[in-house]
């Protein structure tokens, strides 16, 4: 949520408006929910579904290029949270219940 947060800051800065409408946000997801029943399945969509984001958030800071320091800042620091996130998650030991 905070990261969501942080771009919705960004977007009224650049005189946009975010969109929080949950139709919206469903749509212009990139990531699939899944519904785990073990644990161990959570875990594995959390993983899944933090990978989609880091690949997204490269694709973002790639397209914006030079032409917008501060956003470029922002999505660099948000995936670096995505990263720290599913580093997290791949570190938990395989020996955990299903």
């Amino acid at each position: 949520m905070q990261h969501a947060d942080s771009l919705a800051k960004r977007i009224v800065e650049l005189r946009g408006a975010p969109n929080f409408s949950p139709d919206g946000l469903s749509e212009r997801s990139h990531a699939e929910y899944v519904e785990g029943t073990t644990l161990r399945e959570m875990i594995k969509e959390d993983l899944v579904a933090e990978r989609v984001a880091i690949e997204s958030y490269r694709e973002m800071i790639a397209w914006l290029g030079d032409q917008d320091p501060t956003t470029q800042r922002l999505l660099k620091e948000i995936l670096a949270s995505e990263e720290e996130h599913a580093e997290d998650l791949s570190s938990l030991p395989e020996g955990m219940p299903a």
